[in-house]
């Protein structure tokens, strides 16, 4: 049952998206923009439509799809380089002459598969009752399965059970991210995919599997990118092409990375091999099935 319904008569539908990154677009198919009772506004030029609405009195999630132009709240850069990946979205219905933000909620949802058109796009959205259908079982692994630090940059610690690199949320004992963080900026650029900063001093492969993301430049504002390879000297190579060419002078955030190895990147790197998440000494098939020879 609904806290409360919204006139009727001068119903309009809204959403509020924010990106894992703080990034907050808030949207509306009235004509005009929409201000809120708390000063928020809505705006009403995204070319934003709801393409459809599903819900039902029972345990079923509902689901819903959105349809905007590109560059009017969200744009192409932005959905490319996956700013809005898994973004949360809150829908909800208010009356266009008395306008309040959450009045008559309608659903609380993620932002999932996106198609991008010449102009349009047009995203899935999976209500968080999908949650409850995903496995969340664990599985034997010799490969740590949780994040570094809990967290990427640019993006909140991640709430989840698999996610305990740095221990129980209610007294965090692993590597802290905020120590690890190094700044600086490009010397030079080879391509998208590689570029050099000559300042850095760290050895070989430190930041091999860490993340970059970009202050300043064509590439702020958007998603941290994966390293491939760091080397001693400051060279950089990257897992997917930047989204525009960067020039020197760009500067940038970065973290080193785990290669998921319990002596080295465990124990020797980041002292915290008491909160790996693998079982690297458990038997595999091959060993616990032989037959045994007589001498």
């Amino acid at each position: 049952m609904k806290p409360h319904v919204a006139n009727w008569s001068t119903k309009i539908r809204c959403a509020r998206i924010v990106a894992r990154d703080g990034t907050t677009v808030r949207i509306t198919e009235s004509p005009v923009d929409l201000i809120m009772t708390n000063g928020q506004v809505y705006r009403s030029d995204t070319g934003y439509e709801f393409t459809g609405y599903d819900d039902q009195a029972s345990m079923a999630p509902g689901s819903f799809d959105l349809t905007g132009i590109l560059d009017h709240g969200i744009s192409r850069d932005q959905i490319g380089s996956g700013v809005f990946d898994s973004a949360r979205i809150w829908a909800f219905s208010t009356t266009w002459n008395a306008p309040v933000e959450d009045e008559e909620p309608g659903a609380v949802a993620f932002l999932g598969k996106t198609s991008i058109g010449d102009t349009t796009y047009s995203t899935e959205v999976m209500s968080l009752g999908d949650v409850l259908s995903q496995q969340n079982n664990r599985s034997y692994t010799p490969q740590c399965p949780y994040v570094l630090f809990d967290q990427h940059l640019g993006q909140e610690l991640i709430a989840s059970t698999r996610s305990k690199c740095i221990g129980p949320r209610s007294s965090p004992d692993g590597p802290n991210i905020e120590a690890f963080k190094v700044y600086g900026s490009i010397t030079s650029v080879t391509s998208q995919y590689q570029f050099q900063d000559t300042s850095r001093t760290e050895e070989d492969d430190w930041f091999t599997a860490g993340e970059v993301l970009f202050l300043t430049g064509a590439n702020a504002g958007l998603r941290a990118l994966r390293i491939k390879l760091s080397t001693a000297g400051g060279q950089f190579y990257l897992h997917g092409g930047m989204f525009y060419m960067p020039q020197v002078g760009d500067t940038y955030v970065m973290i080193p990375g785990c290669r998921k190895r319990r002596q080295e990147d465990c124990r020797v790197k980041f002292n915290n091999v008491k909160n790996i998440g693998s079982q690297p000494d458990v038997p595999t098939a091959s060993e616990y099935t032989q037959v045994g020879r007589g001498s």
